[in-house]
């Protein structure tokens, strides 16, 4: 499943950026007494407020129908793009079908394409817009394709990097959470300019295991931590010495002192994510060239002509961007690609279909990203709605997939995929699975808070797990969840007991009838050790669990000894909550705008009256609905997880807007997210102030 760019991408010059600043985080988080701090960071700084750009760019495109004029269409919208300005922003699209070549976004940033409304401009997009050669239909890039930048300006040498030698005025030290990091032998005698993102990395765990936090995507005498039978087949992220860098964080610089080569005194927003920074992985900051504030809204992109581009639309080295309102489909790949993006918003949209459904068939795949917001999103028959490549905290909020369509085996979200991932948030999803897998390497500590995860998916009996973190997914946080497929999964978990062996391995497939699987190495759901890489047992014995209700158990648990995982290496001892009371969020500070007239929070051991059942009968039995109008034969099972799920906006509006089948099979629906949700709001969330529940 392994595809990777050159890490000689076209990177321009230097750009200034005016970001948006975010401070430092002084609060409590909402996390706090639930979560020991090095296992949680401040996921209130992911995404950013949309701007509400109102004003036309100088030029705006004439489109003319028919399938013969798609290049004077897409020379008209590049025309437009160009010829926006810092006060001049918005391409309009008028209502109607077009075709089009392919799109690339001006480089000069500040500028949206803006439709009549999904249900109302569509768009046959056909040609590749090049994108630094990432291949894509539409691309918003920092350059333009074509443009060269220097060689001796790339990391790992030149001068657009320097090593990172400490945090809080302490070389040597690295502390998780600091604002304030000290760089030194900075390449071109130059430290890195204020208003500009920066890139913090450092080299993989490439030796013997950590035991704790283990970053590694090794196949090696030393180490086995990969799938592949390859050497550091991840190539994520800077590669020196050969030796890959895929745990990255990208941050804005708001202050710079120093001068020559260094050392710099460099303040950053937000805060470092990890806990495992230090001086032998050799820490290091770099920068390219970015672009800022670009926009696709209110249309519809139909890919299914693409025969070329693997990637619907790329975000590349793009500082806030969006996505929004946009019916999205028959991508080749993936829908959305987000490549060194920092706080982009991709929201309020619909995802359907992917050309074909193979191992290779994404809705989001992050690469390099931190801080980004994925919210009140709808994925029907996507393989794989979202494939973590490598992504540091980001929030995955209020998302719904449906009818994820898979040839042998079900498929779900990948949390991780490749190595590198950490710090992300995922809370509030109605989804059929989270699976942490260790493909192509490791990552760790990601945090999966009030979802519905189900498990399920009709006709398919392999792999059928809610909850699937393979070998070395070490340190997640499992809290408030509700898991398992009513009258299908008999079994709680299967988890490895040591390197070669799990338990309980009767009546197999046992894995594929559990709520977890925890430290196995296979990707079939089989519960099996394959060699290499071994089982882990540190998987299970890191995981943090406390207040999930499972179909299994017919209950919640609150378990003393799931909920207080023992210290290792870089993970501090958790303690068990004092408290069965969780906050609503861990990221929005009350009721979003866009929320309709539904509890919040929707979903929740706190929950006990919630709307969401399963079909019992009928053409949709098992699926989900919240009315027996809905189940077309059958009737509504309408306590199927004791009462504590209700719907979410996003399958709401599928359900009972745009009137999806249940199982999510049938065609492309009518959607525009103005008919479905309260208020659109592109606002970043406010800082959580100890929020509880509030059950309805």
């Amino acid at each position: 499943m392994n595809w990777r760019a050159g890490k000689s991408v076209l990177l321009a010059a230097v750009l200034h950026l005016g970001f948006m600043s975010l401070s430092s985080v002084s609060y409590a988080q909402a996390w706090s007494g639930i979560l020991d701090p090095s296992r949680a960071t401040n996921w209130t700084s992911a995404g950013f407020t949309i701007p509400s750009y109102s004003v036309a760019c100088s030029t705006q495109p004439t489109l003319q129908t028919g399938s013969g004029n798609a290049s004077a269409n897409t020379t008209a919208i590049q025309k437009a793009l160009n010829s926006c300005d810092a006060s001049h922003n918005v391409v309009n699209l008028p209502a109607g079908t077009y075709y089009v070549a392919g799109i690339t976004f001006g480089t000069q940033g500040k500028q949206v394409l803006r439709g009549a409304g999904a249900s109302a401009t569509y768009l046959f997009i056909s040609g590749q817009a090049g994108c630094g050669g990432l291949f894509s239909n539409v691309c918003m890039i920092s350059v333009a394709p074509g443009s060269a930048q220097s060689a001796s300006s790339l990391p790992p040498s030149g001068s657009q990097q320097c090593a990172w030698t400490g945090t809080n005025g302490s070389v040597g030290t690295y502390t998780q959470g600091a604002t304030s990091l000290i760089l030194n032998s900075c390449g071109g005698d130059i430290g890195p300019p204020v208003g500009k993102a920066l890139i913090l990395d450092q080299a993989n765990d490439s030796g013997a295991d950590t035991k704790g936090v283990f970053i590694c995507d090794s196949y090696t005498s030393a180490v086995n931590c990969t799938q592949k039978n390859l050497a550091a087949v991840n190539a994520d992220g800077r590669v020196i010495g050969g030796v890959d860098y895929s745990e990255q964080q990208v941050v804005t610089v708001t202050a710079v002192s120093g001068s020559g080569a260094g050392p710099y005194t460099v303040t950053v927003s937000p805060g470092v994510y990890f806990n495992n920074i230090r001086s032998s992985q050799t820490p290091g900051a770099w920068w390219n060239s970015f672009v800022q504030n670009e926009g696709l809204e209110n249309l519809t992109v139909d890919y299914s002509l693409n025969t070329s581009s693997a990637f619907g639309l790329t975000m590349f080295n793009c500082i806030q961007c969006w996505v929004k309102n946009v019916r999205s489909m028959w991508a080749r790949r993936d829908h959305v690609q987000v490549y060194q993006g920092f706080q982009d918003v991709i929201r309020d949209s619909y995802f359907y279909q992917s050309q074909s459904h193979g191992t290779e068939s994404y809705g989001i795949e992050p690469q390099e990203s931190s801080g980004v917001l994925v919210e009140n999103n709808i994925f029907q028959q996507i393989t794989s709605p979202f494939v973590f490549g490598q992504g540091s905290g980001w929030v995955i909020g209020y998302n719904f997939t449906i009818g994820n369509i898979s040839t042998n085996y079900m498929q779900g979200s990948y949390p991780s995929h490749n190595a590198g991932s950490g710090m992300n948030l995922w809370e509030g999803n109605v989804f059929n699975e989270l699976a942490c897998d260790d493909t192509w390497g490791t990552s760790t500590l990601q945090t999966y808070y009030r979802n519905v995860i189900n498990g399920w998916v009709s006709g398919l009996t392999e792999q059928t797990i809610p909850i699937i973190s393979n070998a070395y997914c070490r340190g997640y946080n499992i809290i408030g969840n509700v898991l398992g497929q009513p009258g299908y999964h008999t079994n709680y978990q299967v988890s490895a007991s040591s390197a070669t062996a799990v338990a309980p391995t009767s009546g197999m497939p046992y894995a594929s009838l559990a709520i977890y699987e925890l430290g196995t190495s296979d990707n079939a759901g089989l519960g099996n050790c394959t060699t290499p890489p071994v089982c882990d047992p540190l998987t299970g014995s890191t995981m943090m669990r406390w207040g999930n209700y499972d179909v299994v158990n017919g209950g919640v648990r609150w378990d003393a000894t799931e909920s207080s995982p023992k210290a290792v290496p870089y993970i501090n001892a958790q303690s068990t909550p004092s408290s069965h009371t969780l906050p609503g969020s861990l990221y929005l500070s009350s009721t979003p705008l866009w929320w309709r007239s539904m509890p919040f929070p929707p979903i929740g051991p706190d929950v006990s009256s919630g709307n969401l059942g399963i079909c019992a009968g009928g053409s949709y039995s098992g699926a989900q609905a919240t009315a027996s109008g809905q189940c077309s034969g059958g009737s509504l099972s309408a306590s199927s997880w004791a009462g504590h799920a209700n719907v979410i906006p996003a399958q709401d509006c599928y359900l009972n807007v745009m009137n999806g089948p249940p199982d999510g099979s049938g065609g492309i629906l009518s959607f525009d997210a103005s008919g479905c949700y309260t208020s659109q709001s592109g606002s970043a969330p406010a800082a959580p102030t100890n929020l509880s529940a509030v059950v309805q």
